[in-house]
């Protein structure tokens, strides 16, 4: 059995690239000192936060939000028991379950579980 050994030189490293969909990949980048840094400044608007929660318990006809600023798109797996427009504005239909999705672009940002009553 032939193995093969790779020598990583001091001037690269293997980096693991984790996507929001848990899929890693792995690059090889090239690394050299770092002479000039700079400061950083990260604001809460650029923290996605990621969804999975229940909302509290609708009745027919009541309405609820799941707006979230960082979301593209949202998107009912049961729209006949709880329908949501772009704006995340949840409107329960009918007495059932439904999951929200909340989406930027393709990726899924969390899930969100509503009862009707």
């Amino acid at each position: 059995m032939n193995v093969k050994k790779t020598i990583v030189s001091a001037l690269s490293i293997s980096s693991l690239a984790l996507s929001v969909s848990g899929v890693a990949s792995a690059h090889e980048i090239s690394s050299s000192p770092v002479t000039d840094a700079k400061n950083i400044t990260v604001s809460p608007s650029h923290i996605i936060k990621i969804q999975n929660y229940n909302l509290p318990p609708l009745h027919v006809g009541e309405t609820d939000s799941v707006y979230n600023s960082v979301a593209t798109k949202y998107w009912s797996d049961n729209s006949s028991v709880a329908s949501v427009d772009s704006y995340g504005t949840v409107t329960a239909n009918a007495v059932g379950t439904a999951n929200i999705t909340l989406y930027k672009g393709n990726s899924v940002l969390g899930v969100v579980h509503v009862r009707v009553w």
